[in-house]
């Protein structure tokens, strides 16, 4: 099958969901005699825009033969990743306008969307005729300025016209306008990703990438990188991405971090353990919930989705994701062809998958990796009608659908993500994995709320993105996301399907918010995953290789933090407020926190603001030697700044969640503001000092152990606020 991606999606009758809108295709007929019957877009506008930047869009709609009376309406609309600023029609001289013009005698309005009902394009500008009939040829014309465009980098981006004649839910879609490319921007800093293991004499690839502040790699010279132990060879440009290639050898045993530097940049790599001879276990870096393409709800195709993962990302596994219920008969097929191209044992796995998605009541969204080829689909739903419906019945809730899954050759993993994981139903006999952290939010209350059901918990972390970056990927202007994405990572005897499908079901995994940090956790030998019973003594064993200055490490014996240690001194010159939590449990949207603020200074001043844990563009803070005022929002993470301040001057802090008046001595304290929601706070601490340990051994003995079984486990965080989640060891006494 070579048909392009989009045009598999239009080879339906019509897609929508259940009881909203639906966009007849239209498909049987030619462009000329849709063009002739419906009418015809034209847009005016650059063939190539720049990620984030502000764009002049005008769109003409020509009426066809088709007649729109009172109550008819236009739509132009976009897909759900596409992030183009919100339009605003109250002042014509600021950015993001919105007008129209009707033809004449017809009256009506234009309104912005930011959540309409035509999914997968769920945003839109809808245009209502309330009176007038607008004759063959004749034209609206609506016009976007100084447009904020999408943030990521595509050559797929597009706008979707359709037409409703009889103002229904039924839309008839109009012959697409040329699609445009969004292009990066300017580079904003270097990325080095290095395999995790390796040993003395054996040849790897280190790729260098520079990436613009929303996260789209971009352009760059090659960087010059140095580094002991390390043999390095000429670089070579990447043939799809600009991305570039080193040929490294490992020359001597130890842990390193390869220096990159260039145009300005400087970068570290992540840590690579190189050992002597090649080690009997490796830890390998990918993502099973790399998220979907156009295919789905997403940008791209399927073809760039695994590519971008492998030569951008540098993941060594990855799926696609798209949910079940944008997913026919054809598109399914070309899934299974696209998918083996990309996987190669000992290289890049390419695992087959697609989410099961029905609503949170229903059982919640839960990432299916098939291990062998897999020719039918069990949707939880249809979000489209087929010329010739799938005769596979639909399983439609949790309860049926685990009954049938337990007997195939399966692996799933459970997750927060736009209908989160119902964990009421749980399969443990292919189900073992609990995602903490996606492109959605940092979840912990959802790895607690497995742990506290008592079920077996190997911890993954993804993207779960829409944005075609899998591995890779940020969030935008906060539409559909709020975090940069999580990787997993998998201790297995080789890279092959087999071998780390065996390892995730022994739960020898761990996730983390996207730094590519080594952890091992062991008690008695076992590493993470394991189950072991005794009366002795229960010693945690935790070895940790940071990308960062490794801040903290917290033991939990189940969801109880039983003790946590701070493993930095602190910058006695330095203060530090974080902001952290979520607004709510539940979707991107729900778990969102707005923390825009201020504080004032009073009998001193301010000084040196750093950002700490930034996540895009959209968090800000500006300063000056009495106030400082900022724009932040975090989803289960945290973010502030750090800053110098005259001895014993008084603070006013103050957010729509919480406000407070406090000295810099409070900083010294480690003082915890609690602000409701889930581990919703503000942090006042000092700054961790520039020499904080980039490595970790430390060991941890349960001082009061209890009789039962209980989850071991460790969590890791670091200076720059990215965490790891390790999975547990279950002990018994």
């Amino acid at each position: 099958m070579n048909r392009p991606d989009c045009d598999l999606i239009a080879a339906s009758v019509w897609t929508g969901e259940p009881d909203k809108g639906r966009v007849h295709h239209h498909s049987d007929l030619s462009d000329p005699e849709r063009l002739s019957s419906h009418g015809s877009v034209a847009v005016d506008m650059p063939d190539t825009i720049v990620a984030g930047e502000s764009v002049n869009v005008r769109f003409r709609v020509t009426v066809g033969e088709t007649p729109l009376g009172d109550g008819a309406r236009i739509r132009l609309a976009w897909r759900w990743p596409f992030d183009w600023a919100d339009l605003q029609q109250q002042d014509p001289g600021a950015p993001n306008h919105l007008v129209a013009h009707f033809p004449a005698g017809v009256t009506g309005e234009a309104v912005y969307e930011h959540r309409g009902d035509l999914n997968p394009w769920h945003h839109d500008i809808d245009v209502r005729i309330a009176s007038g009939s607008p004759r063959e040829g004749d034209a609206f014309s609506i016009a976007c300025s100084e447009w904020a465009s999408p943030t990521f980098a595509t050559n797929d981006g597009y706008f979707l016209v359709a037409i409703n004649p009889e103002g229904t839910n039924d839309w008839i879609r109009l012959v697409d306008p040329p699609r445009f490319k969004i292009l990066p921007g300017e580079p904003d800093r270097l990325i080095a990703i290095a395999p995790a293991d390796g040993y003395v004499g054996e040849q790897a690839t280190v790729r260098v990438r520079a990436v613009d502040a929303w996260e789209n790699a971009t352009p760059i010279e090659p960087p010059h990188l140095k580094c002991d132990g390390v043999n390095i060879g000429a670089p070579v440009a990447c043939p799809r991405y600009p991305v570039w290639e080193y040929p490294v050898t490992w020359s001597a045993p130890g842990v390193h971090r390869i220096s990159a530097v260039g145009d300005g940049f400087s970068c570290l790599s992540n840590p690579t353990r190189v050992t002597e001879s090649a080690p009997a276990q490796r830890t390998y870096w990918g993502d099973l919930h790399a998220g979907q393409s156009e295919i789905g709800c997403g940008a791209g195709s399927l073809d760039h989705h695994y590519a971008y993962a492998r030569d951008v990302a540098g993941l060594q596994f990855a799926s696609q994701q798209a949910n079940d219920h944008y997913v026919t008969t054809a598109i399914w097929e070309h899934v299974r062809e696209v998918t083996p191209r990309y996987d190669e044992e000992g290289s890049f796995l390419a695992y087959l998958g697609c989410e099961w998605s029905p609503y949170t009541n229903d059982g919640g969204d839960r990432n299916v990796t098939y291990m062998s080829d897999e020719p039918r689909m069990r949707r939880s739903d249809r979000f489209f009608l087929e010329p010739a419906p799938d005769p596979e019945p639909d399983l439609n809730r949790a309860p049926e659908f685990l009954d049938v899954f337990k007997k195939e050759d399966v692996l799933l993993n459970l997750h927060v993500g736009g209908r989160p994981t119902n964990l009421q139903w749980h399969a443990p006999e292919i189900e073992p994995l609990f995602e903490v952290h996606s492109t959605h939010a940092t979840s912990e209350w959802f790895l607690f709320d497995a742990i506290r059901r008592g079920y077996r918990v190997g911890v993954t972390a993804g993207t779960d993105g829409v944005m075609g970056r899998p591995g890779a990927c940020g969030s935008g202007r906060r539409v559909t996301r709020n975090v940069r994405n999580g990787l997993t990572a998998v201790s297995a005897s080789s890279l092959t399907q087999r071998a780390v499908r065996d390892a995730f079901f022994a739960r020898h995994c761990y996730g983390t918010t996207g730094a590519r940090i080594l952890v091992d956790v062991k008690i008695g030998g076992l590493p993470a995953g394991s189950e072991l019973s005794g009366d002795g003594p229960i010693a945690l064993e935790v070895s940790c290789e940071g990308t960062t200055g490794i801040e903290r490490t917290d033991f939990f014996r189940d969801t109880e933090l039983i003790e946590s240690r701070r493993l930095v001194e602190d910058d006695l010159n330095r203060y530090r407020i974080l902001f952290g939590g979520s607004r709510e449990e539940g979707t991107a949207a729900a778990q969102r926190q707005i923390w825009d603020g201020r504080m004032a200074v009073s009998g001193g001043t301010i000084s040196d603001v750093q950002p700490v844990g930034f996540q895009c563009p959209l968090n800000t803070v500006t300063a000056n030697a009495r106030s400082a005022d900022w724009s932040l929002a975090t989803a289960g993470n945290d973010m502030g700044f750090t800053f110098l301040a005259d001895d014993n001057a008084t603070i006013d802090v103050s957010t729509d969640i919480c406000s407070f008046t406090c000295t810099t001595a409070d900083f010294h304290d480690h003082r915890v503001h609690e602000a409701g929601g889930v581990e919703r706070r503000i942090e006042l601490s000092l700054a961790p000092s520039d020499d904080t340990p980039l490595s970790v051994s430390e060991t941890f003995t349960d001082p009061d152990p209890l009789a039962g079984e209980y989850a071991y486990w460790v969590r890791i965080t670091q200076t720059d606020r990215h965490r790891a989640w390790t999975s547990p060891i279950y002990v018994s006494r």
